[in-house]
């Protein structure tokens, strides 16, 4: 099961609600990013569980909204009224800008510093989510 935590800077007041570095559900795992281009911290997908045949679909809001858990942008194909199971296979995914695919990114963990100001982001202790 999957943590979102709130991120503060003490300094410049930046939030964001993220994992703060790699996590993962049953059916996906996500990484955390800075990218230096937007100057923002952003949950990324890694890899995500899915059908051998399900099509190749992954929606996109028209906007980005952080707080959507990543999990319900990708377009699954589970329906358990379908009948028995299917072979699950993961997809693996290069970490990007979710603004602008052509930016700048990194790996971000926690601790780790502010991307607009340079200070270190203070984590709150409970996870503001649980997502699977």
């Amino acid at each position: 099961m999957g943590r979102t935590y709130l991120f503060e800077c003490p300094q410049c007041q930046y939030r964001a609600k993220l994992s703060g570095g790699a996590d993962s559900g049953v059916h996906c795992e996500v990484q955390t990013v800075v990218c230096r281009d937007c100057r923002e911290l952003f949950d990324v997908f890694t890899r995500v569980r899915r059908n051998a045949d399900a099509e190749e679909r992954i929606k996109f809001p028209a906007f980005h909204r952080p707080e959507i858990p990543p999990v319900i942008l990708h377009d699954s194909s589970f329906n358990p009224r379908r009948g028995p199971a299917r072979k699950l296979i993961w997809k693996k995914f290069a970490l990007a800008c979710p603004v602008q695919p052509k930016h700048f990114v990194e790996p971000w963990n926690d601790p780790g510093r502010c991307p607009r100001c340079g200070n270190f982001l203070e984590k709150n202790g409970v996870p503001f989510r649980l997502w699977d």
